[in-house]
């Protein structure tokens, strides 16, 4: 089971609390020592020997942190995620005598991110600018969707079977293998990318931010 890699991730963080818990009574019971057997209250290789143990617990609590929470997947890293592309035909939409296949809303502030909205057979999905892309005119492919590797032949085969009106997904999920496991990341979605294909810019609707 992919679940079962994920452990190697669990023991390596209970190694990590354990020798936290080690390192605290270690230097309590040195320094007690010292006190007791020497009558001082500081020692240079005790120093050093406190140092070299947190040392070494924040570098362990730094490796673990950033396989475990900062590492981000990369579509074009095999050995670590798989990726699974797809393709779904749109539904156009009316508004009085405008058909539109999407509609983005303009968020506020310095760096507005957009908010694309879109309608397969029965569903309706919201999407962030910041994970998503619209495609239109002759070329098929965003730039932002060229960054997760799109196969072009799905792509030109979704654009003749859809008649250039669909939505592509990119979705990778990490392998199960030693370096997943010790993030606990295997089994979990690493990347998530969507590209809404509409023939030209007269098929999205913009949208008021705040308004229906």
């Amino acid at each position: 089971m992919n679940s079962a890699w994920n452990w190697i991730g669990l023991v390596a963080w209970f190694i990590v609390f354990v020798f936290l818990i080690f390192i605290v009574q270690n230097i309590r019971h040195r320094h007690i020592k010292m006190i007791i057997m020497s009558k001082r209250t500081f020692s240079l290789s005790t120093m050093l020997l406190d140092l070299l143990l947190v040392a070494i617990f924040l570098g362990g609590l730094s490796f673990m942190s950033y396989q475990s929470f900062f590492r981000h997947g990369d579509v074009t890293d095999h050995k670590m995620v798989a990726v699974k592309y797809a393709t779904t035909p749109l539904v156009l939409q009316t508004n009085g005598a405008n058909g539109y296949f999407v509609t983005v809303e303009q968020g506020k502030g310095r760096m507005p991110i957009q908010t694309y909205t879109y309608w397969t057979e029965g569903n309706m999905y919201q999407v962030k600018s910041i994970h998503a892309s619209i495609a239109t005119g002759n070329e098929p492919i965003s730039i932002g969707a060229k960054v997760y590797r799109m196969p072009n032949k799905l792509i030109k085969k979704a654009d003749q079977d859809y008649r250039q009106a669909f939505v592509a997904t990119a979705r990778a999920t990490y392998k199960p293998n030693f370096w997943n496991g010790l993030g606990m990341r295997v089994g979990k979605n690493a990347i998530d990318y969507t590209m809404i294909r509409v023939p030209s810019s007269t098929f999205v609707s913009k949208k008021v931010s705040g308004t229906d």
